[in-house]
């Protein structure tokens, strides 16, 4: 694939998350097949991809976890899974927090039709707790206008918190704190969950809450895809290692964790990402870790709660050695080649791609883009002009 391809392909994804507000809005109104107790299409479930080529795992493992439901007392018939529509992570037993477009759209009516689902590996089952939501906070600037704006696709100052009726039992995530830096730093290892759809395009969700290995990234592979839209003081840049499993936008607000020596940690909220779920394309999350939006969550909750949902202490393991794709645009075989062993890559299939325009025979393209991390030795194809 050529560089006009891949930025064509980036330039494409429409922040998808910006939408769900707009359908919850639709799903709740009185002539909404839901509300009239039919089956609702996955369009109004605003269920739509999250986790691609992650694996099943048990909520047990990842307790903090929740779903956004639309509540069952607005579409008593439909399904859990049809009603489930963003993700979220407990920080109190009476607070979550989630991603700001999830609910920036709602009005004070409509944020307490939402129910939270906890406790739960399958959506569906009748395990866990249900709690209803009351509150809505999101940030906002000096003279009382919220911060959260979409911009190209993007969603800056992208999260928000809901305050419940009754309390969760589910064990709390702190965020990483000032002094756990190291935990999301380029190069460590991240998981992220959720129960969005395992499929580009597919209409079905997954019976059980799916795990994806991610790796976080630095801030110029997503500047690099992004633009301006990518503020790297409160956005996060991520991929999978091999650059085959992804987390997209539909899942919105689900947790984007790391292990430290003193728990889990959470360093960002799923925000955006490719449309499509294609792992060569880097995802975003919202940076919680990072001082603006952490310091804007510690000082709500503790004046909600009186909770410091803020962790300290915590050490993560040593990042392990990745080969980070260098740039070989523009360059002959050998010398790719040559290059990207020098960063611990290796040259993998070569392709021509018969539409770009370039010099023959040198790179126009290719798989990774520059600065993704990599297991070493890792294969990196390429496309070479006619």
């Amino acid at each position: 694939m050529s560089r006009a391809a891949h930025l064509a392909n980036r330039a494409a994804l429409a922040g998808c998350g910006l939408l769900l507000a707009i359908l919850l809005a639709a799903f709740l109104l009185p002539s909404s097949p839901a509300a009239a107790g039919g089956e609702p299409s996955s369009s109004e479930s605003g269920a739509t991809a999250s986790i691609v080529n992650g694996k099943a795992t048990t909520i047990g493992q990842w307790p903090w976890q929740v779903a956004l439901t639309v509540s069952s007392r607005i579409a008593p018939r439909a399904s859990t899974s049809w009603r489930f529509f963003c993700g979220g992570s407990v920080l109190a037993p009476r607070l979550v927090i989630t991603a700001g477009h999830c609910v920036a759209d709602l009005n004070r009516g409509q944020i307490r039709k939402i129910e939270i689902v906890s406790g739960r590996t399958r959506l569906n089952s009748n395990r866990g707790q249900v709690a209803r939501v009351t509150g809505l906070r999101m940030p906002v600037n000096a003279s009382g206008k919220r911060r959260f704006r979409g911009l190209a696709g993007a969603a800056d100052w992208d999260v928000a918190l809901l305050t419940l009726a009754s309390p969760l039992s589910a064990e709390p995530i702190k965020l990483a704190g000032p002094d756990e830096a190291a935990a999301w730093s380029p190069g460590q290892v991240a998981w992220t969950t959720g129960w969005g759809i395992t499929k580009a395009f597919s209409q079905r969700v997954p019976a059980r809450l799916q795990v994806a290995r991610q790796v976080l990234m630095g801030n110029g592979l997503c500047h690099r895809a992004d633009g301006v839209a990518y503020k790297s003081r409160r956005m996060i840049c991520m991929g999978a290692p091999r650059a085959h499993a992804s987390a997209c936008n539909g899942d919105s607000g689900g947790p984007l964790v790391v292990e430290t020596g003193a728990g889990y940690r959470l360093v960002g909220l799923t925000s955006y990402g490719d449309g499509a779920c294609r792992g060569f394309v880097p995802s975003v999350d919202t940076r919680v870790s990072g001082r603006q939006i952490r310091n804007w969550v510690a000082r709500t909750a503790m004046n909600l709660t009186g909770r410091n949902v803020v962790g300290s202490g915590g050490t993560p393991r040593p990042a392990p050695d990745w080969c980070k794709v260098p740039d070989v645009f523009r360059l002959r075989q050998s010398q790719a080649k040559a290059r990207l062993e020098a960063a611990g890559c290796r040259l993998g299939r070569v392709r021509t791609d018969y539409y770009s325009v370039g010099q023959a025979g040198r790179i126009v393209g290719s798989r990774l883009a520059p600065g993704w991390l990599a297991p070493p030795g890792f294969k990196v194809g390429v496309w070479v002009a006619p």
